[in-house]
């Protein structure tokens, strides 16, 4: 199969949709049409070219949710630059490190990060250039000050294999690791996301995920751009002005992290509205309980798509049907395209029902992580990434992740996964978020220890969480210790961080 680069994509769908709208902020009048887009990412790669960027570059981006942070590295790819996003929300050490580590020729930007960046320049001795935005203006304007009128268009003829985006991932331990997307994944990905999650020309996406995850940019903008779709971007989550954007945009789909969910419920019990146009939900980036997705469905009266996918998938692996039989509690079957298997720790693929870890290979899979080789090595082999997440089949080939690799919790010769306890203690009415974590004991070499923040208004009441815990679990699953928290700590997607814990 072969794939055109990403820019070649862009231009295809820019002359594809035409006068179609693509991309809008949430509150402002200004939207960027498709055929615009296409342009304007040429035009400003022409920009970008003049400045001294070419093929290979990378050029990073530290800028909140904004149709200027796609058009950013969309620009440029056009140009042949690697595009690295920056979580906005990280410190000055976080962001140093990934402009060291990624050799950023140049840093695209706001005027709000401006003391940061005069801080950390002189560290960065890769970073030749800052483009920096004033209050008010948009990408286009800030390059344009600095060049004059931009003339002309650059479309820089790329491999399928050539590197497009860096995206850098916390993990669960150690620094922030760049996971290479090349511009094979990004277009499979785009295509990927819409055939399976049936995207329409008709639908719009809410954008309320971080645009610097890949979840962001796979789901609702890759996905919208392929389908021919419009997508919504709000500067950050707040559950209240999210249903506000639904109705006033008329939302179709909204793709989200289970704690979004779970806020939205709760701002909907506030102060109902009326939605009229959402059709579907879609959950991803961490298991979703039983309970939201339930209460989340008769309260909207749609549907809940679980699905699974991390960084080096280009975000899609596995997905519930949008028009077929979903499971609650599963992440569905693998996507069109991409082949899965279990695995033991030898290697062999697991008995049916039997847990073993998830792996991968498709058009989708990361081709490594920069300046890792031999992370590199151990995580892809033979073409199959080995994505640490622990499932089951069942016997209709529909997956159900049981947690993480590093997280199973080991009590007294049991094997004991932190999803199926974490799954019971949602089912408490007064329980609003759970985490369950492997702690020490001298005897059964692990225990399980559950952390909860209770819902508003509840209390949570230890005894009450054990004896329910009880009757579900066998004795050896039940927690033996309990923390509650007014909050779990959270990433900037939602996922509650669980290296956080102790």
């Amino acid at each position: 199969m072969s794939f055109p680069s990403f820019p070649e994509y862009i231009q295809q769908k820019g002359a594809s949709f035409g006068k179609r709208v693509f991309l809008k902020d949430f509150g402002e009048e200004r939207a960027y049409t498709y055929e615009e887009f296409a342009r304007l990412s040429a035009r400003m790669a022409k920009g970008l070219a003049t400045m001294g960027i070419g093929e290979g570059d990378r050029v990073a981006i530290l800028h909140p949710n904004h149709t200027d942070f796609v058009l950013a590295y969309s620009s440029i790819a056009h140009a042949g630059g690697v595009a690295v996003p920056i979580n906005p929300l990280y410190t000055r050490g976080e962001v140093l490190f990934i402009l060291q580590d990624s050799g950023a020729k140049a840093l695209i930007t706001t005027r709000s990060f401006k003391k940061l960046v005069e801080d950390i320049k002189g560290e960065a001795p890769s970073l030749e250039l800052v483009v920096m935005k004033e209050e008010g203006e948009l990408l286009i304007q800030t390059l344009e000050r600095l060049l004059g009128t931009l003339r002309g268009e650059l479309v820089r003829e790329l491999s399928p294999e050539s590197p497009a985006l860096i995206f850098y991932t916390s993990g669960t331990t150690g620094r922030p690791k760049g996971v290479i997307l090349n511009q094979r994944n990004l277009v499979f990905g785009g295509a990927n996301t819409a055939q399976n999650y049936g995207l329409r020309e008709d639908d719009v996406a809410l954008v309320c995920l971080p645009l610097v995850h890949i979840f962001a940019n796979a789901s609702p903008v890759l996905g919208s751009l392929n389908a021919g779709g419009k997508a919504v971007i709000m500067e950050r989550f707040q559950s209240d002005i999210a249903l506000e954007a639904m109705e006033r945009e008329r939302i179709t789909w909204f793709p989200g992290v289970p704690t979004m969910f779970a806020y939205l419920i709760e701002a909907y019990q506030r102060a109902p509205r009326k939605i009229p146009c959402l059709r579907m939900g879609l959950s991803g980036g961490a298991s979703m309980s039983a309970e939201h997705l339930s209460r989340f469905q008769e309260m909207f009266q749609v549907p809940v798509i679980e699905v699974y996918g991390l960084t080096e998938s280009t975000g899609l692996v596995t997905a519930n049907p949008v028009h077929g039989v979903r499971k609650v509690g599963s992440i569905g079957i693998q996507v069109s395209g991409v082949s899965t298997r279990l695995l033991d720790e030898t290697g062999k693929e697991v008995a049916l029902g039997e847990v073993g870890e998830l792996v991968f290979k498709g058009p989708n899979a990361t081709p490594g992580y920069w300046n890792l080789p031999d992370l590199t090595l151990s995580t892809i082999r033979d073409g199959w990434v080995y994505t640490k997440d622990l499932a089951r089949m069942d016997e209709e080939g529909y997956y159900f992740i049981v947690g993480r690799k590093d997280e199973l919790i080991i009590c007294g010769g049991y094997n004991v996964y932190p999803r199926e306890i974490e799954e019971v203690l949602y089912q408490h009415e007064s329980v609003g978020e759970a985490a369950v974590i492997g702690v020490s004991h001298p005897t059964l070499g692990q225990v399980p220890k559950a952390f909860l923040a209770p819902k508003k208004g509840r209390r949570i009441e230890e005894e009450v969480i054990r004896e329910h815990c009880a009757k579900y679990l066998a004795p050896y699953k039940v927690p033996r210790y309990f923390q509650v928290m007014d909050e779990l700590p959270k990433s900037s997607t939602g996922k509650i961080l669980k290296k956080m814990l102790s």
